[in-house]
């Protein structure tokens, strides 16, 4: 289902991984290095988001007029794939066989990183469509939503960095003040609210590696996933923490935001796709 639009979307971001960098150094020459990084940074991140809201509103589209229904899991077959370089790369790809309302059984291939801890015979839910019974999908995160969640990721993370640099340009060409600013000083209260927020964040960061080895699942990817959203929540917690007043500069803290987002996502993933 909706391959065109995956296709589409795929070679828009892989076109924008050449264009943007090509267009941020041309700017970068022409003005300076932040609004370089910041323009093409921006380019990548929207073709990335672009292609995660085309995907995935075709992919609810789809879906929504879809039957649910319960299948099972006949095999695994290994897929052989050669990269430009000519090395050859081995992928388990599940074979799931359901029942349509015809009474026919027709089966469907899906990606093996959801189904990976299942055995032949184990239930598995699919989608298809009621007009076209042939036309199903695996019903997992991964199958389902597991493109969308990528071109979000590699397109927010870009995205959020270029908006940091142009942000960064942008304060670097305004004129700097003929006085220097006074930065008020925190009171004693709001230093101490400022050190227990810190040894907050700090222990749940440290934290965040602890779960991803003693997390109680067999699966890797679930402590993977836990332990990463962990992470992700402290260095939150480090940005709310930091932006009490008297407050860091917004630039400094942005950061904690940035590496934040980015670990709660990453760390979303790998706990569905698992």
């Amino acid at each position: 289902m909706d391959d065109e639009a995956a296709t589409h979307a795929l070679l828009v971001f892989a076109l924008s991984l050449f264009v943007g960098p090509a267009i941020g150094a041309l700017v970068g020459w022409r003005k300076n290095l932040f609004w370089g990084v910041g323009i093409g940074a921006l380019l990548i991140g929207c073709a990335g988001l672009y292609g995660a809201a085309t995907v995935g509103w075709q992919r609810y589209q789809s879906i929504a007029g879809t039957v649910l229904v319960e299948g099972h899991l006949v095999e695994f077959v290994e897929e052989r794939s050669k990269d430009s370089k000519g090395r050859t790369t081995t992928t388990r790809a599940p074979v799931v066989e359901y029942t349509a309302s015809d009474g026919q059984a027709r089966s469907v291939k899906g990606l093996g990183g959801g189904l990976s801890g299942k055995e032949p015979g184990d239930p598995v839910e699919v989608r298809y469509k009621p007009a076209d019974p042939s036309q199903a999908l695996v019903a997992d995160f991964q199958n389902m939503w597991g493109i969308v969640w990528g071109l979000g990721l590699f397109g927010g993370f870009p995205a959020m960095f270029g908006l940091f640099f142009t942000g960064m340009a942008i304060k670097e060409g305004r004129p700097r003040p003929a006085f220097a600013v006074k930065v008020r000083e925190a009171t004693p209260a709001q230093k101490r609210w400022r050190t227990r927020g810190t040894v907050l964040a700090n222990l749940v960061f440290l934290a965040g590696f602890a779960v991803c080895f003693l997390y109680p699942d067999e699966s890797f990817g679930k402590g993977l996933g836990a332990g990463f959203m962990t992470i992700g929540a402290g260095a939150l917690l480090h940005f709310v923490v930091q932006s009490f007043p008297p407050a860091m500069e917004f630039e400094f803290r942005s950061i904690l935001g940035i590496v934040g987002l980015g670990f709660i996502a990453f760390g979303y993933g790998a706990w569905m796709m698992m």
